[in-house]
């Protein structure tokens, strides 16, 4: 189960060009197989938001676990 706060990768299939580039956290926790992610470097004041299916991810686990 993925968690808020949860580093997670976009499979390479799912991936859009230049996603590889950007660190991907769960902005919340997942719900009926979705999840809300969103890039922490992007430079922007308000990083975007996305909802995704899970299975769509590799979840990498806590921050600082």
């Amino acid at each position: 189960m993925i968690r808020k706060g949860d580093t997670v990768t976009i499979k390479p299939e799912w991936q859009d060009q230049g996603d590889e580039m950007f660190h991907w956290i769960a902005a919340d926790d997942e719900e009926l197989g979705r999840v809300t992610i969103m890039p922490t470097n992007t430079g922007l004041p308000l990083p975007p938001l996305q909802t995704v299916e899970v299975a769509m991810l590799e979840a990498s686990g806590r921050p600082n676990s």
